[in-house]
């Protein structure tokens, strides 16, 4: 069987990478850490002043028309009234527009069956967290409120991103207006003193130079393994199938892609894909890719004492080890994003955005549009920007320089962004998904694809992917005509 904990890490891994808001690394103490809890937390966690004061004073930003004044209700898996990177735009929500958000906090595999549950009951909440399954499975089932009346793409902080909110139209409107864009959604981990100290090349320095490629990232776990003379040491570990999408990703070639029609269109028999697969699959033949042992994904332990080259996680990780720095000086450690394919014409990156939805039968879905204009202008407003940056500094502990590369990513027009969204199908396929991806890069205990190769394990499942895609593009075509 699968190693059930591994999964479910892996799965928080995901669900938690999308936003520096991520589910773990909230400081609140309402907030479900653990994607498999099924702790529920109702109400608004106290906020700390004294630890991150947040004053927005002297900020003035048009996020909208003026709205009523009424109390939100949010589902999702952290306190968006606290949180690092959200507070100030709260904060400023709240002041100037007079309304507060009550939040009803939960594991992220939960939300839908809370969401289904809240929406037949005639007790919607107001906004939602975006995840793995929103598009296309729960957009599908018209659980969201269109937001088109509601919002403006011509505003000045939605500039630029048009083509990717509309990737995730539905039948002709927009649900889904994400209000933080991760270029980089994961990261490489590592324990950049020890690489010092081993004489091995800095991945970053390596990205700075543009040679960080699958290439020498390989060359770095073979020399971290062959320094340690205990054999104690591994290389890769960390999320399992959302790994395996990023250095797919890299290749420019999504699993799923989304054309501009609005349809959804299968890769998985791309000769890029399959040059991916058979790269991770070398790493697992080598060795150079698997899990410390009884050690799950999120341990952080491996990084921190030296014993793996590499963690790959989401970013909300980050956090996590910026906070162990404050603590132990010793510590160095920093990340990268995955390297680049060497034989791609340009560097290509797995894209994610996060952001809220508003549920079918929200009384308030004026003011929750109005709330999402207020994070996005968290990101381009300069003077609401300064203030969310000491927010998250004060929060989350980074260096300086661990900020500014984190922040680098944000802005997606920079970059080759690739959006890819393998797992929004019914909840058996992308589960199928997740687990030929992440057998085709560590050795699971999974007995359905013991031993088998990228090529076994997608050909027996192909049918099944293609009949979902072909499934929910049939929907797409009855609902425009």
């Amino acid at each position: 069987m699968i190693n059930f904990k591994r999964i479910i890490a892996g799965l928080m891994a995901g669900a938690t990478a999308l936003s520096f808001a991520a589910c773990s690394s909230s400081s609140t103490s309402s907030t479900t850490d653990s994607a498999d809890s099924n702790n529920t937390s109702t109400g608004t966690t106290i906020d700390d002043e004294i630890e991150n004061p947040v004053s927005i004073d002297d900020i003035s930003i048009n996020a909208g028309d003026e709205v009523e004044p009424a109390e939100l209700q949010y589902l999702g898996c952290y306190d968006i009234t606290t949180a690092g990177d959200v507070k100030p735009a709260y904060k400023y929500f709240s002041a100037n527009y007079d309304c507060t958000i009550k939040c009803t906090i939960v594991g992220s595999l939960q939300i839908l069956e809370k969401l289904t549950t809240a929406i037949s009951s005639g007790d919607s909440p107001d906004l939602v967290d975006y995840a793995d399954n929103t598009f296309p499975l729960i957009m599908s089932k018209n659980m969201y409120t269109p937001l088109d009346e509601y919002m403006d793409l011509s505003a000045p902080q939605w500039a630029g991103l048009e083509d990717y909110i509309n990737k995730y139209k539905w039948n002709g409107k927009n649900y889904y207006y994400p209000w933080a864009y991760n270029v980089s959604p994961y990261f490489l981990v590592y324990n950049r003193g020890l690489y010092e100290e081993l004489g091995i090349d800095d991945p970053k320095e390596l990205y700075d130079e543009g040679n960080w490629t699958w290439d020498t990232m390989t060359d770095c776990i073979r020399k971290f393994i062959d320094s340690d003379v205990n054999g104690e040491r591994t290389g890769l570990y960390g999320a399992t199938a959302y790994a395996a999408q990023a250095f797919i990703d890299t290749t420019g070639t999504p699993l799923i892609s989304i054309a501009e029609d609005g349809k959804l269109v299968s890769n998985f028999n791309n000769a890029n894909v399959d040059r991916a697969a058979n790269f991770m699959q070398n790493l697992k033949k080598e060795g150079l890719a698997k899990f410390p042992e009884d050690m799950l994904d999120v341990s952080e332990e491996p990084i921190k004492g030296g014993t793996a080259a590499f963690q790959a996680m989401g970013e909300w990780i980050i956090t996590n080890y910026a906070r162990a720095m404050t603590k132990d000086d010793t510590l160095d450690i920093f990340f990268v994003p995955f390297p680049r394919d060497p034989e791609a014409d340009e560097y290509y990156y797995s894209m994610t955005a996060f952001g809220y939805l508003v549920p079918a039968g929200s009384k308030y879905a004026k003011q929750a549009s109005v709330f999402i204009n207020c994070c996005r202008l968290s990101n381009t407003d300069e003077d609401l920007k300064a203030t969310t940056k000491e927010s998250i500094m004060k929060n989350k502990k980074y260096t300086d320089e661990m900020y500014d590369f984190l922040m680098s990513f944000k802005t997606v027009t920079n970059f080759n962004a690739v959006v890819d969204e393998p797992y929004g199908l019914d909840e058996t396929t992308g589960q199928i998904i997740k687990d030929i991806l992440g057998n085709t890069l560590f050795e699971l205990e999974n007995e359905t694809y013991a031993g088998q190769s990228w090529t076994q394990m997608r050909e027996a499942n192909i049918g099944a992917i293609d009949k979902q895609i072909d499934y929910y593009n049939g929907l797409i075509t009855s609902g425009n005509s």
